[in-house]
């Protein structure tokens, strides 16, 4: 291969536009020995190409084998866990469960039950006098609303009656 072609093959491919078999004739061309001067500088390119491709890619280590194997193994013990919970019957509730109610421990469910009925009572108590309370100052606000006009009309009168004495 000549000079010039060399040189239009290093031009394609710098620019990626090469084929394979143009590539490795570009690294046996900078094999030889005999390339000019102006083209020396591209030989340690291909030559480390060359020596790159034959390293061998490392083996695979034996510790990568031992941790996929732990995963499986991991992986079954999970399985098989999530089997054997699932395959147990539910388990019924105990004789000697535990209240509370209000913060104090109840172990009768009857009085559970009859202490929570008597707290829900007492809320709808203060609920109903919360209500009769709103019902209270709902009617308060009322009645002070006329209150307001009447002080704004007075407002007004006074106005009217300082605009009198001025304008006499």
């Amino acid at each position: 291969m000549n000079a010039q072609k060399t040189k239009e093959l290093l031009e394609r491919y710098f620019d990626g536009a090469t084929s394979l078999d143009e590539e490795r004739e570009l690294q046996r061309y900078f094999a030889e020995s005999d390339i000019p001067d102006s083209l020396k500088i591209y030989r340690p390119m291909f030559a480390f190409f060359d020596e790159e491709r034959a390293v061998q890619p490392p083996a695979q280590k034996p510790v990568i084998r031992k941790l996929r194997l732990l995963s499986v193994i991991t992986g079954i013990a999970a399985s098989i866990a999530i089997l054997i919970m699932f395959g147990l019957p539910l388990k019924q509730q105990p004789d000697n469960i535990i209240y509370y109610v209000d913060g104090k421990r109840v172990y009768d469910e009857t009085a559970a039950i009859a202490l929570a009925e008597n707290k829900l009572q007492m809320l709808a108590q203060s609920m109903q006098k919360a209500q009769s309370s709103m019902a209270t100052f709902e009617k308060v606000q009322e009645g002070v609303q006329p209150l307001q006009q009447l002080s704004k009309i007075s407002n007004i009168y006074q106005q009217m009656e300082r605009i009198l004495v001025i304008n006499n």
